[in-house]
C-alpha cells in the first residue's frame, strides 16, 4: 500500500526531536511514547503527573515510569530524582520472559495456583503477555495471590476482562499500600461510590458518561455523597453557568455549588427568588458573578 502525508496538517505543528524517533522508538513502550508526545505538546503548560495520567488514561506509575525512561535516556530533565531511583523504576519495569514464568511457576506452587485460577476465570488459556503480568505483580509488586485473584475478579465484574486494567489497578493498590482483602473490599467499595456519584453529576448535566478526572471524581463524591446535593440542584446549576458563560463549566459550577453549601441551601427552591422580588423568576447573574469572584 503505498501513502503520502497529508499537507495540511503541517499548518499546526509542535517540536519533536529526532533523537526520540532515531534511538528510542524501538525501546520505548507505547505508554512511553503517550507519555513524551503528550508531554512536548503541552510544553508550554507543564502538565503534572497527574493531569497526564487522566488525558492519557493510563496509571500513575506508567506515567512516572516514562517520565523516568525519557530522563534517563536524556530528553528530559528531571531535578528531584535520583539515579537509584530511575534504577529501581525502570528495574521494577521489566517482566519475566517466558522461560522465567514456566521456571517460577514449577518453583513456587502459589504462582502455579495463580496461573490456574485466572486462567479458569478468564476462560481461556492465557497469552504469554498476562502470565508476564500476574508473575510480575506477585514477584515484583509484591502483591498476595489471593489479592490478585481478588483484582483479577473484579475486572471481570467490571466486563474489564484485560490485563491492562489488571496492572493498573495492581500498581495503584500497591502505591496506596492496599494489602488485604479487607482494604481491597473498602476500596472497591469506595469506587463505586465514586462511579455512582458521577454518573448521578453526569445525568443532572447531560453530558457523555466518560472517564472523569480526578477534580470531577472528587467533587462528584463530594456533592453527591457528603453533602447530598440533589440532581435538581445540579442541574440547577449547571443551568445557570451555561446561561451566564454560555458554556460548560465544572470549576465554574463547582463555585456555585460551594455558595449553595456554604449558606444552606437545600432545594432549588432555596435559591429561586421570592414572589415578590423585582427579578420574578428570573436569577440574578452579575449577583452570581460576583459571589463567585469574590473568593478568587
Amino acid at each position: 500500500m503505498e501513502y503520502n502525508i497529508n499537507p495540511s496538517v503541517f499548518t499546526n505543528v509542535f517540536v519533536f526531536p529526532s533523537a526520540i524517533a532515531d534511538k528510542y522508538l524501538k525501546l520505548c513502550k507505547g505508554e512511553h511514547l503517550k507519555v513524551i508526545i503528550y508531554i512536548l505538546r503541552s510544553s508550554s503548560n507543564k502538565p503534572s503527573m497527574q493531569e497526564i495520567s487522566d488525558a492519557l488514561d493510563i496509571s500513575l506509575y506508567d506515567v512516572e515510569e516514562a517520565i523516568l525512561f525519557w530522563a534517563d535516556a536524556g530528553i528530559l530533565v528531571t531535578d528531584n530524582i535520583s539515579k537509584t531511583e530511575k534504577t529501581k523504576v525502570l528495574k521494577k519495569s521489566l517482566k519475566p520472559d517466558r522461560d522465567d514464568v514456566a521456571k517460577r511457576g514449577l518453583e513456587d506452587p502459589k504462582i502455579k495456583y495463580l496461573l490456574a485460577e485466572t486462567q479458569l476465570k478468564f476462560g481461556r488459556c492465557l497469552k504469554t503477555n498476562e502470565t508476564q503480568t500476574l508473575v510480575w505483580l506477585y514477584d515484583d509488586l509484591g502483591l498476595d495471590v489471593s489479592l490478585i485473584l481478588f483484582i483479577v475478579e473484579y475486572a471481570i465484574q467490571n466486563n474489564k476482562k484485560n490485563m491492562r486494567f489488571i496492572e493498573s489497578i495492581a500498581t495503584d493498590w500497591a502505591d496506596k499500600e492496599i494489602e488485604t482483602i479487607e482494604q481491597a473490599e473498602e476500596q472497591v467499595r469506595l469506587l463505586a461510590l465514586y462511579d455512582k456519584s458521577w454518573a448521578v453529576v453526569c445525568k443532572a448535566f447531560g453530558i457523555e458518561r466518560r472517564k472523569p478526572s480526578k477534580k470531577e471524581e472528587t467533587l462528584s463524591l463530594l456533592w453527591v455523597n457528603d453533602w447530598k446535593i440533589s440532581p435538581e440542584m445540579l442541574k440547577e446549576a449547571y443551568d445557570i453557568c451555561v446561561d451566564s458563560k454560555s458554556k460548560y463549566s465544572f470549576a465554574y459550577i463547582a463555585k456555585i455549588i460551594e455558595n449553595w453549601h456554604n449558606n444552606g441551601y437545600k432545594k432549588v427552591e432555596d435559591i429561586k427568588p421570592k414572589a415578590n422580588d423585582k427579578m420574578q423568576g428570573a436569577y440574578d447573574i452579575d449577583l452570581f458573578e460576583k459571589m463567585l469572584n469574590s473568593k478568587d
